[in-house]
């Protein structure tokens, strides 16, 4: 009889507060479109579910089976989870160096703006003038930002790298309110298209 009531309890845990693995496989599987995602948590409100965007760089290294469906396993938990969707997105890559309008005024950021320029035209690496004129913490990279998607940065900054071609040496700024920013952009790659992936995910913690 005790062993009976035992039994009963492991059953009533499993189903009120978590799930086994084949029933968060299963749950997945049936699963076609990102918004559904909504109703798996309403129906399971005690299963710890997520819904996951892998970056691009990430996204190229995940692989899923037929199903879409991939688990990792470890000594605390397993993780199910589950392709809902694929997005392709724009991506840019620059250097660059940035020169706060909050420190000086507009005809001083003008003239380093027009200095920097000519020190590059005659050959100075842009890394080197990065280091030495930018107050972004960027400037000990030499100024490079690594790819960035598209919605990011300001708009202003973003409307101006579309703007130009690899190689190209050029000026954006964004003034609003107290924000004075200004830049000196180096467009180092040409734009790119990636894909993001968004999964739906299932934690099962193990006792």
């Amino acid at each position: 009889m005790k062993f009976s009531w035992i039994i009963i309890a492991l059953f009533f845990c499993t189903t009120s507060f978590g799930q086994s693995d084949e029933e968060a496989t299963r749950a997945l599987k049936k699963l076609t479109f990102l918004h559904q995602l909504d109703s798996l948590k309403k129906a399971h409100p005690n299963w710890e579910i997520t819904q996951i965007t892998y970056s691009p760089d990430d996204s190229k290294t995940l692989h899923y089976d037929t199903n879409g469906l991939r688990e990792i396993k470890n000594a605390s938990q397993t993780i199910t989870e589950k392709l809902l969707q694929k997005d392709s997105i724009l991506e840019f890559r620059v250097s660059y160096i940035y020169l706060n309008g909050s420190k000086m005024p507009k005809n001083k950021i003008d003239s380093l703006r027009d200095e920097i320029k000519n020190k590059y035209t005659a050959n100075v690496p842009f890394s080197e003038l990065a280091k030495e004129y930018s107050d972004d913490p960027s400037a000990k990279n030499g100024g490079d930002l690594g790819w960035f998607p598209s919605g990011r940065m300001v708009a202003s900054f973003e409307s101006a790298i579309k703007a130009h071609k690899k190689d190209d040496l050029f000026f954006a700024e964004y003034v609003e309110g107290s924000r004075e920013w200004y830049f000196v952009i180096l467009k180092t790659h040409e734009d790119r298209k990636s894909e993001i992936i968004t999964v739906g995910q299932i934690r099962n913690k193990k006792n």
